[in-house]
């Protein structure tokens, strides 16, 4: 050990009193490097004698790679306070340790050649650790930079388009002459579907058909659009989740504006949306997928302190938790299925609700699911209870899953293992119609939930057509949108009268419920404004711009509609992520009187502006 730093500053007498005590320890190559000793108020080290080590830090996204060879310490840090080591330690190669126990690292320490060497070698190796970090930190502000930025920012042209009518060798010919790989089929002016080149191959020139046949006959009907206010990264995960290359985008008012391509993304994302995606792609198992949700959540809470807006952010966990559900359903579902129905196609559709279904999830979140089939042909009643348990053991197994990623059972039981929200087509549209015809309370409470239905896994023509239903049953019932109306102004706004806030009095005493007084408001208005004029988007901020603007809202009063909701929600993400272990239970429940003065100012701004909506409910409904 002389022949090396800073052994070799030491007399022979003073280095063999030091390696008395010492022992030799022998790793394989590929075994982890673990030193027991290194407990709270000891220190000790190892010491290579031969071979290398390779050492990683975890502070980092990519970590700090280096080899240490024969003479040098482990932990590097050894000449600090002691703290929560973030390196890991493995042997590159067949090792030889020499074992130093805590009062020869105290000897060892002692020497002031010894120490001083051991703070250099620290310095140096911290040095390069924040080096890396601050690269992390730059990374992952471009990232979201990218991710975040609205799909019109991408749109450069105008799309290239033919009409239902059009023949198959008419898009043919327009994709070949603009070296194009898809083409959006439309119908008086709106999207009615997509074709692309390997459609044509597959479904037109393989099977021999005649190109002169209309391209309404073999287009994909009905296809996955986004709105341009859309981020680059929701079209990432739109793509991914329904294996699709092509996607249109949509204006407010579902006009066409442009189509993106998994190209136009790869571009952009080489380095951006994939680190939260690629652990999701790659799980195999329920752990993984929970260590995938756990990352989601710290990584978005970051990126919300950072600066990252509400409505970018439960858009992007919303996002993720979908792919989540997708993985899981691929891991333990499919395998449910398979065995139920013998390999047999069935056509059904995993369906989200509440806050899920508009995609405005938190970070505190529970399960609100269900399920739509359709029997095949010809189906006996027997037949439908064998698919319909067939079924229910799927969601049972997808719903405890998703419970062991961290999305709790629901507490009303509004899941999809639940044989009430597990439903033909037939059924659900008969549920849907006693509902609306009934309109009692229980009824009211009920359509708040299901009538915010997406479709996440499956047949989504299914959800489509039973959301087509449900605004046909709505106009030819103008009652229940009254009723709905009047429910939506039970709830009283939380403004005060001698003070700025309405709090609640008991054992949640001073707080506000942000989520039942503040944000709900904006949803019911904004669910009500989707029933009464058609506006198939579930997401609130979407349904307020574009059932505003159906119903004659100004565009300054809607644009303070949508601006004063995405506030209170900020409000409450912020309340969820700052609550201590010994608060109240309850996360969407806040002080108002412990906000900053100007948040306080801004939130009674808001709140006055869901009033001013229920008023123009109150003035629209008679109420």
């Amino acid at each position: 050990m002389a022949d090396f730093e800073p052994f070799s500053t030491l007399a022979p007498e003073r280095l063999l009193a030091l390696f008395e005590a010492a022992q030799l320890v022998c790793f394989a190559a590929g075994a982890p490097i673990f030193d027991s000793q290194l407990q709270t108020g000891q220190r000790a080290i190892l010491i290579i004698f031969q071979g290398r080590v390779s050492v990683r830090s975890t502070a980092t996204e990519n970590g700090v790679g280096e080899l240490l060879g024969p003479g040098m310490l482990l932990p590097l840090d050894l000449a600090l306070p002691l703290r929560e080591s973030v390196e890991t330690y493995t042997a590159a190669e067949n090792c030889v340790c020499w074992s130093l126990a805590a009062p020869c690292v105290a000897a060892l320490l002692a020497e002031p050649a010894v120490l001083r060497w051991a703070i250099d070698q620290c310095w140096r190796y911290h040095e390069r650790l924040m080096q890396n970090i601050a690269t992390d930190i730059e990374s992952n502000r471009i990232a979201a930079q990218i991710n975040f930025q609205p799909l019109s920012s991408l749109i450069k042209q105008s799309p290239l388009t033919i009409d239902v009518s059009d023949s198959v060798q008419q898009a043919v010919a327009l994709m070949t002459q603009h070296r194009i790989g898809s083409v959006i089929v439309t119908d008086a002016g709106r999207v009615a579907g997509i074709l692309t080149e390997s459609d044509t191959l597959r479904r037109v020139l393989a099977p021999g058909l005649d190109l002169a046949r209309a391209v309404s006959t073999v287009m994909t009907p009905a296809p996955v659009c986004l709105p341009m206010t859309s981020s680059v990264a929701e079209a990432a995960l739109a793509m991914a989740s329904r294996s699709i290359r092509h996607l249109p985008v949509v204006s407010e008012d579902g006009a066409l504006v442009g189509v993106i391509s998994e190209r136009d993304l790869f571009v952009l994302q080489r380095s951006g949306f994939g680190h939260l995606e690629a652990p999701i792609e790659r799980a195999t198992s329920i752990a993984a997928l929970r260590n995938a949700v756990d990352s989601i959540r710290t990584t978005c809470s970051g990126l919300f302190r950072y600066g990252m807006s509400a409505e970018q952010i439960t858009s992007m966990v919303s996002a993720l938790n979908d792919r989540v559900l997708v993985q899981l359903i691929h891991i333990v579902g499919e395998p449910v299925m398979q065995e139920g129905q013998g390999g047999q196609q069935v056509r059904y559709c995993w369906l989200a609700f509440g806050s899920e279904g508009r995609q405005e999830q938190t970070f505190s979140t529970d399960q609100d699911n269900g399920i739509i089939f359709v029997p095949p042909p010809g189906a006996d009643a027997a037949a439908v209870t064998a698919l319909r348990n067939t079924l229910l053991q799927f969601a049972s197994t997808v719903n405890v899953g998703l419970d062991a990623c961290g999305f709790p059972l629901c507490e009303g039981d509004i899941m999809a293992r639940n044989p009430k929200w597990c439903l033909t087509f037939d059924e659900w549209k008969s549920r849907f119609a006693t509902w609306i015809c009934t309109s009692d309370r229980q009824s009211l409470v009920l359509s708040s939930i299901f009538f915010d239905l997406r479709p996440l896994y499956g047949d989504a023509a299914l959800a489509e057509t039973l959301r087509d239903t449900l605004f046909a049953l709505c106009r030819d019932n103008p009652l229940f949108l009254h009723l709905m109306a009047k429910n939506a102004l039970e709830t009283s706004v939380p403004l005060g009268v001698l003070s700025r806030f309405s709090t609640d009095g008991g054992k949640f005493g001073g707080t506000i419920d942000l989520k039942k007084r503040a944000a709900r408001l904006f949803v019911d208005i904004g669910r009500i404004f989707s029933l009464a004029h058609g506006v198939r988007a579930t997401n609130t901020a979407q349904r307020l711009l574009l059932g505003g603007a159906r119903a004659g809202r100004k565009s300054e009063a809607i644009e303070a509609d949508v601006a004063a909701f995405h506030f209170v929600q900020t409000i409450r993400i912020r309340g969820q992520l700052n609550r201590s272990a010994g608060s109240h239970n309850d996360p969407n429940r806040i002080n108002p009187y412990a906000l900053n003065e100007i948040d306080q100012r801004v939130l009674i701004e808001a709140l006055r502006q869901v009033k001013l909506l229920q008023t123009r409910l109150r003035v629209e409904y008679q109420i």
